[in-house]
C-alpha cells in the first residue's frame, strides 16, 4: 500500500470519527435538554407542593402568634335566679309583701295577670320576651311602686336589664291599649248626680261633678331639650292634668306636656273644651238662676261656666267663706295625687326612662291607681310619710301665685250665684278667740 492510500484511509477514519462524534454531540445534546426539561418540571412540581405545605405551616403559626398577642377575656356568663320572686309567691298568707311590693294582695295580682295574659304570654322564640306572664307583671308593676333601676330589678327576678326594660314597656303597652278608655272616662249623667251629691256634702256646695288640679313630674331630659322641660321651680318635668272623682279615682288625664307649659295651654290641648261647651249637664234652679254642674279648680285655669275657682284675692266675708268651701272640693285632686305618688314611687323622682315612654308609665300609673281605689285595697299611712323628701326636692310650682288666669262674664256670674247661694244657706260666726268658723243652719237660728 501506497503513502496515498493510507493517507487517505487515515483520513477516512478521522472524518467517520468526526461524523460519529458530531452525531454522538447531537445526541447528548438533544438527552441533557430532554433532562433537563423533565428535572424542571419535577422540579416545579417538588416547589409547587412544598409552598403549598410551607404556607399552611406558616399560616398556622402566624395565626397561633396572632392571638396569642390579642388581649382577650375569659367567656363567662351571669348566674341569675329568681329566687326572690318565686319564694314571694310559693308562701302562703303573704299579703303584707305583696302588698308592700306591689301595692295590691295576690287576688288582684292574679286577677291582672288573666286580664293581660293574651299580650304577655311568653315569645317560643324571642329570648328576650320569653318570661311567663306571671314574671312580667311582677316586673312591671315593681318598676313603677319602687322606682328601682333595671338592673336591680333584674337581679331579683333573674332576668337581664333589657329584659327587664322589654317586660316594662310590654306592660304599660298593653295596660294602656287595653285598659285607657274603660277605666279612665268622664262620667255620664246618672253619675254626675252621685258625685255632685258627694261633693256636696263635703263642701255644701252643689253640682260640683269633678276636681281638676295638675303634677308635675320629675324626668331626666336629654341636655339638647333640658331648657323646655324647666318648669317654675327650676326642675325638669312632664305635667300630668286630671279630673277626679269623690273616690279620687281619675276621670279625664291629659299628659305630655313639657314643664314650662302654662297651665291654660295643657287644658286647651286637653278636649275639656270641646266636650263641655253646648254639653247637656245636669243643672239646678239656683235663686232663680239656672247653674249647670261643673269641675273644681285652681286660679292658674280659666273662671268658664263649667270650671270654677275661688276669688283670687277676696275681699269679703262671703269670698273668703265660699273659697274656703270651694278647696274642700277641689282638694280631693291633691289626695289623688297624693295618693298616686305614694304608691308608684318610680313618681316622687326623676324617671330614667326615655322621655318619649314617659306618658306611657303615666297613664299605667293612673290605671292601675283607678283598680286598687275601686277595689277597695288597703292603702298604707306609711306611703304618704315617705312624700315628705319627695315634696321638699321636688316642690311643685305654686299656681296659686299666679295672676295670668283668664275670666269669663258667664263664669262670673255662676260664681256669685254660688257664693249667694252658700251665704243664704248657713249664717257666718267667727269667734275671735280662736280664730275659727262655724257654720250654722238657719233652722237652728
Amino acid at each position: 500500500m501506497d503513502n496515498a492510500h493510507k493517507r487517505q484511509v487515515v483520513e477516512n477514519l478521522f472524518l467517520t470519527f468526526a461524523t460519529k462524534q458530531a452525531e454522538l454531540f447531537k445526541q447528548y445534546d438533544a438527552n441533557r435538554k430532554k433532562r433537563s426539561k423533565i428535572f424542571l418540571q419535577r422540579l416545579r412540581y417538588q416547589l409547587k407542593r412544598n409552598g403549598e405545605n410551607h404556607r399552611k405551616e406558616w399560616s398556622s403559626k402566624l395565626e397561633a402568634e396572632l392571638l396569642e398577642s390579642i388581649p382577650t377575656r375569659k367567656i363567662w356568663k351571669l348566674s341569675r335566679n329568681d329566687k326572690w320572686f318565686r319564694e314571694l309567691f310559693e308562701q302562703e298568707d303573704n299579703e303584707d309583701d305583696l302588698l308592700r311590693y306591689f301595692r295590691m294582695g295576690r287576688a288582684m295580682y292574679d286577677t291582672l295577670v288573666a286580664m293581660l295574659r293574651q299580650d304577655l304570654a311568653p315569645h317560643p322564640l324571642l329570648a328576650a320576651q320569653s318570661c311567663s306572664a306571671e314574671k312580667k307583671v311582677g316586673i312591671g308593676l315593681y318598676k313603677l311602686t319602687t322606682g328601682a333601676d333595671y338592673t336591680t330589678i333584674g337581679n331579683m327576678f333573674g332576668v337581664h336589664k333589657a329584659t327587664v326594660k322589654n317586660c316594662v314597656h310590654q306592660f304599660c303597652k298593653s295596660m294602656v291599649k287595653n285598659y285607657m278608655d274603660s277605666e279612665i272616662y268622664l262620667p255620664d249623667q246618672e253619675e254626675m248626680a252621685e258625685i255632685s251629691k258627694s261633693f256636696e256634702d263635703k263642701s255644701d256646695i252643689p253640682l260640683v261633678i269633678g276636681a281638676m288640679g295638675r303634677l308635675h313630674v320629675p324626668i331626666t331630659p336629654s341636655l339638647a331639650d333640658s331648657k323646655n322641660y324647666i318648669n317654675g321651680r327650676k326642675w325638669p318635668s312632664l305635667i300630668l292634668q286630671a279630673v277626679v272623682d269623690n273616690n279620687h279615682c281619675f276621670r279625664h288625664i291629659t299628659c305630655g306636656h313639657v314643664g314650662a307649659t302654662e297651665d291654660s295651654v295643657v287644658l286647651g290641648d286637653s278636649g275639656l273644651y270641646q266636650h263641655f261647651d253646648g254639653a247637656d249637664l245636669p243643672s239646678q234652679n239656683i235663686n232663680g238662676n239656672t247653674v249647670k254642674s261643673f269641675i273644681v279648680s285652681d286660679t292658674v285655669y280659666p273662671l268658664l261656666p263649667w270650671l270654677q275657682h275661688g276669688y283670687m284675692t277676696p275681699t269679703t266675708t262671703e269670698e273668703e267663706t265660699f273659697n274656703e268651701h270651694l278647696n274642700k272640693a277641689r282638694v280631693a285632686v291633691d289626695e289623688a295625687f297624693d295618693r298616686l305618688r305614694a304608691r308608684f314611687r318610680i313618681l316622687q323622682r326623676k324617671i330614667d326612662i326615655d322621655i318619649n315612654f314617659v306618658p306611657q308609665i303615666l297613664l299605667t300609673c293612673c290605671i292601675l291607681h283607678n283598680f286598687l281605689e275601686k277595689n277597695k285595697t288597703p292603702f298604707l299611712e306609711a306611703w304618704s310619710e315617705a312624700l315628705q323628701e319627695a315634696n321638699q326636692k321636688y316642690p311643685q310650682p305654686d299656681g296659686s301665685a299666679s295672676l295670668n288666669y283668664t275670666t269669663t262674664v258667664e263664669g262670673e256670674s255662676i260664681r256669685d250665684v254660688l257664693k249667694e247661694h252658700l251665704h243664704s244657706k248657713y249664717v257666718l260666726f267667727r269667734t275671735i278667740e280662736y280664730n275659727q268658723v262655724y257654720f250654722i243652719g238657719e233652722g237652728n237660728n
